[in-house]
Formats: structure tokens, sequence, C-alpha cells
């Protein structure tokens, strides 16, 4: 064996010093994280229970959340939910909607004289304020996913039918007929002596 090899394979006190202090480190880490939890452990190393007024500290959400609606610019505009009308943008105060938390998302159609409808969603984990950016129809070339109209076609698009080469109509857009098929002759009795 070389020498190099010999000096790697002999014992290295050090080493074991350096991992056995990372792992009273990480020992100490997990015994200040669980302190810092605050659950005490009972004997058999199931939690102990918490004392009542360490629960009632966290401050309790109200049942229902407030969605603010506003438009920009500031416009009088009407608000609708699906079918149910949720009410008038008073501008320039935006309309306050009071929902049960939790309740779902709100899809939301805004209109407002002069400018194109919005389709937005509002939801009701919490509070929240839903500013519309109204468009006017010059404008509309500006929005994302735009497409330019095309120009009314007076034959709905259909192709120009143009008689062949040859001087023939045009064949028929109909489906073909296939020609009909002959019947087989009916077996004759047999002739006897």
């Amino acid at each position: 064996m070389t020498r190099s090899r010999m000096r790697k394979a002999e014992f290295r006190p050090w080493r074991f010093a350096i991992i056995g202090g990372a792992v009273a480190l990480l020992l100490a880490s997990l015994a200040g994280f669980g302190a810092h939890q605050g659950t005490p452990l009972a004997a058999k190393g199931k939690p102990a229970e918490v004392a009542p007024a360490e629960e009632e500290t966290a401050p309790a959400k109200p049942d229902t959340v407030r969605i603010l609606i506003q438009t920009v610019p500031p416009r009088k505009a009407s608000v609708r939910w699906g079918g149910k009308s949720l009410g008038t943008i008073p501008a320039p105060r935006p309309l306050v909607v009071e929902r049960p938390r939790d309740s779902g998302p709100l899809d939301l159609v805004i209109r407002a004289a002069g400018y194109l409808p919005v389709h937005t969603r509002a939801y009701t984990f919490n509070d929240s304020r839903v500013a519309v950016k109204l468009t006017s129809p010059a404008e509309k070339n500006k929005l994302f996913g735009y497409r330019q109209e095309l120009p009314p076609n007076p034959d709905g698009g259909a192709p120009d039918a143009l008689p062949p080469a040859g001087g023939h109509p045009a064949p028929s857009t109909s489906a073909p007929v296939a020609p009909p098929i002959p019947l087989a002759p009916a077996p004759q009795a047999p002739q006897g002596p």
C-alpha cells in the first residue's frame, strides 16, 4: 500500500469531533424548537392539554367579508352576479358587497354607459377591493386578446363555383348516389325425368 493511501485510511479523531458537534447542535435546535412551540409533553410522549386561556387569544374572524368594487375611471356602473343585481357603483365611491366568508367566488359583470362590459371574479376568503378598468369601444383594440373584425362576406364564406376547363357544369355538391344493385334471379324448381 502506498503512503498516500495509508494516510487516507488512518484514524482521524477530529472527524468524529465535527460530526458529534453537528449532531449535538441539531438536537439542541430541535429541543429549542419544541420549547418555542409551547406544547408541553406528557411523560408518555403525548402532548398535554393546552390551557383554554391560550386558545382564546387568537381573534375570531367575522362571519362575513366586505368586497369593495370600483371603476377606473370612476363612473356610475351596474354590477351583476349571474342573474342577480348586486347594485350600482356610486361614482366616485366604491360599491360595498357583504357576503358570507368562504362562500365561493363571485363572477361579476360590470356595465357602464359608453364602455364595454367587464367580466371579473371576486373571492370571499378575506375583505378585498376590486378595481375594474373601463374601456371605451373605440379603444377595444388595446385589450389583450382583441381580434380585428372581418369585413362582411355577402356569400357567407362559400367558395366560388367555377365551371371546369372542359366546359361541363360543375359536379353536384350533394352526396353521390350508387347505382342500383341488380336482384339475383329467383331459384327455379328442379325438372325431373
